[in-house]
């Protein structure tokens, strides 16, 4: 276990002084290092590792963690961040080893590192530990949460594939796994089933094809589609290599879950029979090599290809209280279930803002019957007709009533219809509704309508309307976490790139308790 020094001999005070004002957060942790490297910090990540016959000295769990948060904050790499260690006095400084001509950590150590740390939820220890740093010198001691609920898109590390490639892609790598099984070439095991396209190194090549023809693409398609159907039935007597090699089942079952999210019926037929979808379904795979990334939208003119980030964040001391990594296809609702542990935490939640996505989450409504004050913008209405607005709900029992007088049952996140009956003799049909004769007004009832008319109420008002616009600062310290971290995900996979979300929310708040630390002593 690391038990570094507490004190600033001479030449580190000279150090600390002329470094207050560009790296602050520096100093800050230098001075308080002993009082966050605690045994039950250490112990956990140390327990991790475990001595190997001939290995090296283990480097100290302590001072693993103190070198990923420096990386993190000075937004290098590994090779860059050894080098630093001897390098920069600064870095020497908070590791404690002036003088050092030696690095005390290689390259692989850190990315060892943050695979223990993701492994094993220790990510969320090395967040939780700097929050409580901020807190201390600007809170109010203990105290119910003022939370704001956001989240961010994250773009994937590695490229999106092209569907025909993709396919290819995975055939190629079947054809491989099969063919170190049978002992044999993959030439002759390509030749043996009948695979003739994904032997060249582009699919492109292979199939020959005058690309600039309208029906090239959807040739290409049905060719690849045939070239899969080969290798299947090869593959049905030799079902036994799925057994003895895992790696090839895997292989085959990701090929089929990207072929029917992307596949639908061709009307003219040909090869295959198949099309690619003009449509992205939510499922679809942006690569092979990476499971967990998907399609998805901020709003209808962003697009993000990889992730999203929902992440927590305290009212009233700006720090980043939870992060979670999600595919960017998931509903924002889906973040209020993942972010509410840290929010229920005791005293409790006081005040919550979110945005219109998350206001959507099953969570909303307990909170606000336990008296949790619920901010966000409402929806807006549609339509020069008579709106939601004109309708009165009843979420107690479950019913709405039209202008008209006409009650129905609803259930949230399903369409109330009104009978057409009613429609027909009503008067106010021509500005309630565009049905056809015989029809009645279908009402699309969302998820979070128990709140959304109290969210109309509030937004009516000038003190609604002034605790709505607080919310641009939540967003500048949101913005100051993305600055740290970046607009593109450092890894593949979610858990990799939660726990590099995890450390570099802890920087952040590392940086508001330094903020907090100088500020205070000049106020008193």
């Amino acid at each position: 276990m690391w038990n570094p020094p507490m004190a600033l001999p001479p030449e580190e005070q000279k150090m600390a002084t002329r470094t207050r004002t560009a790296r602050k957060c520096l100093v800050f942790v230098r001075a308080r290092r002993h009082a966050w490297l605690e045994a039950t910090f250490q112990t956990p990540l140390a327990a991790t590792y475990r001595a190997e016959p001939g290995g090296k000295e283990p480097v100290a769990a302590g001072l693993l963690a103190l070198a990923t948060l420096w990386q993190a904050s000075g937004h290098v790499g590994d090779r860059d961040a050894v080098a630093l260690t001897v390098l920069d006095k600064r870095w020497q400084r908070v590791r404690d080893g002036l003088g050092a001509e030696q690095p005390p950590l290689s390259q692989s150590t850190l990315c060892n590192l943050r695979l223990r740390l993701s492994a094993h939820t220790l990510a969320k220890t090395l967040l939780e530990r700097p929050g409580a740093w901020a807190e201390r010198p600007g809170g109010v001691g203990a105290r119910q949460l003022r939370a704001a609920l956001d989240s961010t898109p994250l773009f994937g590390a590695g490229r999106v594939e092209d569907p025909l490639h993709r396919r290819g892609h995975a055939l190629r790598q079947a054809v491989g796994l099969a063919a170190r099984a049978l002992g044999m070439a993959a030439e002759a095991r390509l030749e043996d089933a009948g695979v003739v396209l994904v032997g060249p190194s582009s699919l492109q090549a292979a199939l020959d094809l005058d690309w600039g023809q309208p029906q090239a693409r959807e040739q290409a398609w049905g060719l690849g589609l045939a070239e899969v159907a080969r290798w299947k039935q090869w593959r049905e007597p030799h079902q036994c290599l799925g057994e003895e090699m895992p790696s090839l089942q895997d292989v085959m079952d990701t090929m089929a879950q990207i072929m029917m999210p992307d596949t639908a019926p061709a009307p003219a037929g040909g090869p295959g029979g198949k099309r690619i979808k003009q449509h992205g379904a939510p499922e679809r795979r942006l690569s092979l090599e990476e499971a967990d990334r998907r399609h998805g939208r901020k709003s209808s003119a962003k697009t993000c290809h990889g992730f999203q980030e929902p992440c927590v964040l305290d009212w009233d001391s700006r720090v980043p209280r939870a992060v979670v990594v999600r595919p960017a296809h998931e509903p924002e609702q889906e973040a209020g279930e993942r972010l509410a542990e840290p929010v229920e935490q005791p005293p409790g939640l006081l005040q919550l803002a979110g945005d219109r996505g998350s206001m959507a989450s099953p969570r909303m409504t307990p909170w606000a019957e336990q008296g949790v004050s619920i901010m966000a913008r409402p929806w807006p209405p549609g339509g020069p007709r008579l709106t939601q607005d004109d309708c009165t709900f009843d979420c107690v029992h479950g019913q709405v009533t039209c202008p008209g007088g006409q009650t129905v049952l609803m259930v949230p996140g399903q369409d109330a219809q009104f009978p057409a009956s009613a429609c027909e003799r009503c008067p106010q049909r021509a500005q309630g509704t565009t049905a056809k004769s015989g029809q009645g007004r279908s009402l699309a009832i969302r998820e979070d309508a128990p709140c959304q008319p109290k969210l109309r109420a509030q937004s009516k008002t000038t003190r609604g309307r002034a605790s709505l616009r607080k919310r641009t600062a939540v967003e500048h310290a949101l913005s100051h976490h993305l600055a740290h971290q970046g607009r593109r995900a450092r890894s593949k996979g979610l858990r990799q790139n939660q726990c590099d979300g995890r450390r570099h929310a802890a920087v952040s708040n590392l940086q508001v308790a330094a903020h907090y630390g100088e500020e205070l002593p000049r106020a008193s």
